[in-house]
């Protein structure tokens, strides 16, 4: 009997598996790819000037909301005689269909002009630091600049389809501005490799709520794994402050400091989960080594209730790497470590019973794991996707029903 249930978890573990290699969305085109659309704008043909025009980064911290995480970067225009102007990428109105475009990853988000005094009162609001970074470039190139934002702002312009890493507010800023310096900018910060990747420079932001972190990180594929250089992390807005502060060699004003969201980062995500699992491993285990029923049955309530939370998980992740246009998503092996089937354990764990069912399916799932581990060791340069965290809880996971089965049969 049991030999047929272990056949049948691997049976149906199987297709599964199979998804790690993503049945991909359909292409979107972009109604405003940014660099076709500033070579086709060419900067250096131009004869506009606007005298005294000033042109400023600017630079906004951390936020309360999740999508604030990693703060916000906009332009700001100063021509004298006229009121400030804040050109702000990443704005999106909840229109009819912007739901499901959401849900299938057509992210179509908008650029807006936007009366400067008026945003800043907005983030004061929200208590979050600003900081002013003036662009040193010649008043041609700053004129160049504000036509090319006035151009954007169009109706039929202002909209381009987002990307969480490669085409985001601070990377359609960074663009504008590489094209104004000639491209000398992408030269520089290309050529500085900063040994870390776009998930790892993500998580300086993202590790201050772990189940967010943990969330985002079991959903990300391997695509933000490879080596990045400081130009692919400038789709943080801080990271771009700081690397024109040091082309530029300027340094940016504080317009206002936060008084309470300062911190980015407690512990990472590798500690959190790795504390997490440890306490939760022994807690069930002592929980349930006690022998009393409702100690055993709350054992089985906390199981179940991180089942189910893996089930859902891995049921987003299975949809968005088959169903949809989120290409962060695409080639997830961590749905070879925890995928839809965890339902059946959050089942028998809620009934508390048939613990045989969930001795093999663990089993069967962490030598799956032990073989993805032993991977990745292996052939580091092939199986790139850095997913340790979701490794460690599911081997968690997975030796709390196996230690159980040999403590029962003692």
């Amino acid at each position: 009997m049991m030999r047929k249930a272990t056949i049948l978890i691997a049976l149906l573990l199987l297709p599964l598996s199979l998804f790690s290699i993503s049945v991909n969305g359909n292409e979107i085109e972009n109604p405003f790819p940014s660099r076709e659309n500033l070579e086709a704008f060419g900067f250096e043909r131009q004869s506009d000037i606007f005298r005294g025009i000033e042109v400023n980064l600017i630079t906004t911290e951390t936020g309360k909301e999740i999508y604030s995480y990693f703060g916000h970067t906009s332009l700001e225009v100063l021509i004298p005689g006229y009121r400030p102007v804040f050109y702000d990428y990443g704005y999106f109105s909840f229109s009819e269909g912007f739901y499901r475009n959401f849900l299938f990853g057509r992210l179509f988000y908008n650029v807006y002009a936007s009366d400067g005094e008026m945003r800043l009162r907005g983030f004061e609001a929200e208590d979050r630091s600003v900081h002013r970074t003036p662009i040193d470039l010649s008043e041609e190139a700053l004129s160049a600049i504000f036509s090319y934002l006035q151009y954007n702002t169009r109706s039929e312009n202002n909209t381009y389809l987002y990307d969480y890493y490669l085409d985001n507010c601070a990377t359609r800023v960074r663009d504008i501005y590489d094209e104004a310096t000639g491209g000398s900018f992408k030269t520089w910060a290309e050529n500085i490799k900063t040994g870390s990747t776009l998930r790892r420079a993500a998580n300086t932001y993202l590790d201050k709520n772990p189940v967010v972190s943990f969330t985002l990180n079991y959903l990300e594929g391997p695509s933000i794994d490879r080596p990045s250089t400081l130009y692919d992390e400038c789709f943080l807005p801080l990271t771009l402050m700081k690397a024109i502060e040091e082309y530029e060699e300027v340094e940016s004003q504080t317009i206002r400091a936060s008084k309470s969201l300062t911190e980015y980062r407690s512990l990472s995500l590798n500690t959190w989960t790795l504390i997490f699992s440890i306490a939760f491993y022994f807690i069930s285990m002592l929980l349930y080594a006690s022998k009393r029923r409702w100690l055993c049955r709350l054992s089985d309530i906390l199981n179940a209730i991180l089942y189910l939370y893996l089930a859902l998980l891995s049921a987003v992740l299975l949809f968005m790497m088959s169903a949809t246009n989120h290409s962060v998503t695409y080639f997830n092996a961590n749905l070879l470590y925890a995928n839809p089937l965890i339902i059946i354990m959050a089942a028998e764990a809620l009934r508390g019973k048939k613990e045989g069912k969930r001795y093999v399916f663990s089993l069967v799932s962490i030598t799956i794991l032990a073989i993805g581990f032993s991977m990745k060791a292996i052939f580091p340069e092939i199986f790139i996707q850095e997913n340790l965290p979701v490794l460690t809880l599911m081997g968690s996971v997975y030796l709390i029903n196996i230690s159980r089965h040999f403590l029962n049969e003692k």
